[in-house]
């Protein structure tokens, strides 16, 4: 087991509670579950003159009283937040040797910490410990709900949403305060929407309980029918009927209460402003054909749909003007521009009287602060900062701490670059090389610098110098990362992955973002990509999607225009439920180009699925990793280099 410890000069309060990594326990004095009753608050200066109290009093005493003082403190120390200082404290305890009470709190304080540094691996060790599965008929409804809270937040995010929903159901019959009971459903019904289709049907027809059963049934309904605000609501008021005692049916997620309000209120005529010519026309056919192909099939399912007026937005058009001129002609919304310039113009704007759904970001420096955005204006599109930030989250809680980032000279890996590093360092990760390529000639002499096999090489050859006589020798990598973020083209990655092989780093684990993977199936090139982790656009990877049969049939376009269809088909999708992703923070869209939900500035942001190279194939990937499996071994194994098998 492994604790992190202090650095720098202790405080006073730390030189008291270093004393306790000599002490050692056999047994405990149970401390009460339900807390002191009626204490006051009390100040920091006091909280610490009380730790220092236990301290003195563990130091002084016998077994079990001495344990008793020692989880009085580190309780303390985990309501300030302390982490470092309980655990020191927590570890000193053998929870073997503790009665039944204080091996739940000792449980409790310790699953905290772990789950709080995503150390998810040893959280679940404590929290599914069997000696405490044999004890919840015994605990107070107080430590029962810190437990399962716990358990239910670590299922969700090492990817057992199942068992992080049933978690929640038990704790939904323990909450006796609304608030606290509505949020446990709200968190409840997030983590059954982010389950796919087919893993939602799965659990449908292996669940037993009938409260889970009604949660799954409702929740397909609502993931199946998030293109249709109509079809939704119908579902939902045949689920309502169907399963009248459902706790659900009492009070609905939140987002589902909205979705009358939102029928009633849906735009009537929409502006679509995408330039017909110039260097941007290609990029605006293929979002276009997704928009028009999400409308088209609108139009066959009977839905109500609004007339679309579109506008040349080529040029020196001025995109103030033909904001007016849409708003003059009718216009309920407006889904433009495309070009970041004109998304700037409007972004300048004091106020929008109609609103406008961007399909493109403004760009600003990251260290500097954003100026407000005017109300009515939403932001939506392909950020590769967004994706790189989710990099950096996935590769953390798979246990990565130190990176090497890998990308080509361009203007817009330079800014997922930035992103990935101010995410990746406030996690606590460490960047230890970031490198640019600028072609295609200067990989291998990239990597072998970036790996320091070039310094690797040279001392063979001061040794060789020295002695006088050939060495067997084998070149080593630098041994202080252990992941790459990698940014490039899938042609790029197909050279790249075989040269950290071949300069000894086919062991590193290699996460990208959603560039890497165009949806092409071309098993015989993309095994040169096996192994590598990337995060990739929903519509990339399933064939769900019925505007794919649409766009097959009347849009020619290569399969490097799919992710502007995406982009095209969520626009439509988004337009009507912005009042949704408004007014409910954790409502989310799942679109074709990721969960949208709304951040704050009215910026919506893409949560991408998922997956991994494996035998050529792009494979989904659902759970949060925390070892490296199996198959990601064969995979490594297939690019080593000869004489490292």
């Amino acid at each position: 087991m492994h604790y992190r410890g202090p650095l720098g000069t202790l405080s006073a309060l730390s030189a008291w509670l270093l004393v306790v990594w000599l002490l050692a326990s056999c047994s405990s004095t149970p401390p009460s579950e339900t807390g002191p009753q009626g204490e006051e608050l009390l100040s920091r200066e006091a909280v610490e003159a009380r730790i220092k109290s236990l301290v003195d009093e563990a130091r002084a005493s016998q077994s079990p009283q001495r344990e008793r003082y020692l989880l009085e403190a580190a309780d303390l120390l985990v309501d300030q937040q302390e982490f470092d200082w309980a655990r020191n404290l927590l570890s000193s305890i053998d929870s073997r040797q503790l009665d039944p009470v204080a091996f739940r709190l000792h449980t409790e304080l310790l699953g905290t910490l772990a789950l709080d540094e995503g150390s998810y691996y040893l959280a679940e060790r404590i929290l599914t410990n069997p000696r405490l599965e044999q004890q919840w008929s015994e605990m107070s409804p107080e430590r029962e709900i810190a437990l399962r809270e716990l358990r239910a937040q670590l299922f969700n995010r090492t990817g057992q949403v199942i068992a992080s929903v049933k978690e929640r159901i038990q704790l939904d019959s323990l909450l006796a305060e609304e608030i606290s009971a509505t949020e446990n459903r709200e968190a409840l019904w997030q983590g059954l929407m982010s389950l796919s289709r087919e893993e939602l049907e799965t659990a449908s027809d292996e669940a037993e309980e009938r409260q889970l059963q009604g949660w799954l049934s409702l929740a397909a309904i609502s993931k199946n029918n998030q293109a249709n605000l109509e079809r939704q609501q119908s579902r939902i008021d045949q689920w309502q009927s169907d399963w009248p005692d459902h706790p659900a049916n009492r009070h609905l997620p939140n987002d589902l209460q909205l979705l009358r309000k939102m029928i009633e209120q849906q735009p009537r005529q929409i502006a679509l402003l995408l330039p017909e010519e110039g260097t941007l026309a290609r990029a605006a056919d293929a979002v276009r054909d997704g928009f028009l192909a999400a409308y088209y099939r609108s139009q066959q399912e009977q839905s109500r749909v609004p007339q679309i007026r579109q506008y040349n937005t080529s040029g020196d058009t001025d995109i103030l003007d033909l904001y007016e001129q849409a708003i003059a002609e009718g216009a309920d919304l407006i889904i433009g521009p495309l070009d970041k310039e004109k998304v700037q113009r409007l972004y300048e704007q004091p106020d929008l009287p109609i609103p406008v759904l961007t399909l493109n970001y403004i760009d600003a420096p990251m260290d500097q602060e954003r100026p407000e955005a005017p109300e009515g204006l939403y932001q939506f599109g392909l950020a590769a900062e967004d994706e790189a930030r989710q990099v950096a989250r996935r590769a953390y809680q798979e246990g990565r701490r130190n990176a090497m980032i890998l990308a080509p000279d361009r203007n817009w890996s330079s800014r997922s670059a930035q992103a990935f590093t101010e995410e990746w360092r406030a996690l606590g990760g460490e960047i230890s090389i970031d490198s640019q390529f600028s072609g295609t000639d200067d990989y291998s002499s990239i990597i072998q610098q970036a790996l320091l096999i070039d310094q690797s090489q040279a001392r063979r050859q001061a040794v060789t110098r020295l002695l006088g006589s050939y060495l067997e020798f084998e070149p080593r990598r630098r041994q202080d990362i252990d992941m790459i973020f990698l940014m490039a083209e899938p042609g790029q990655g197909r050279q790249i992955r075989p040269t950290l092989a071949f300069h000894y780093a086919g062991d590193l684990p290699v996460y990208a973002t959603s560039h890497i993977y165009t949806g092409e199936q071309d098993t015989k090139s993309n095994r040169d990509l096996n192994g590598i982790r990337f995060n990739t656009l929903p519509w990339l990877l399933g064939n769900h999607f019925e505007e794919k049969a649409t766009l097959a049939e009347h849009a020619n376009a290569p399969a490097i225009y799919g992710r502007l269809h995406a982009l095209g088909v969520d626009a439509y999708r988004l337009y009507p439920r912005l009042p949704q992703l408004e007014q409910v923070e954790d409502a989310r869209l799942y679109g074709a180009t990721g969960a949208l939900r709304m951040r704050p500035g009215s910026r919506i942001e893409r949560e991408l699925v998922w997956a991994r190279f494996q035998g050529g194939e792009a494979l989904p990937l659902v759970t949060v990793t925390p070892r490296m499996d199996t198959q990601e071994e064969q995979d490594n194994e297939e690019l080593q280099p000869p004489g490292a098998r």
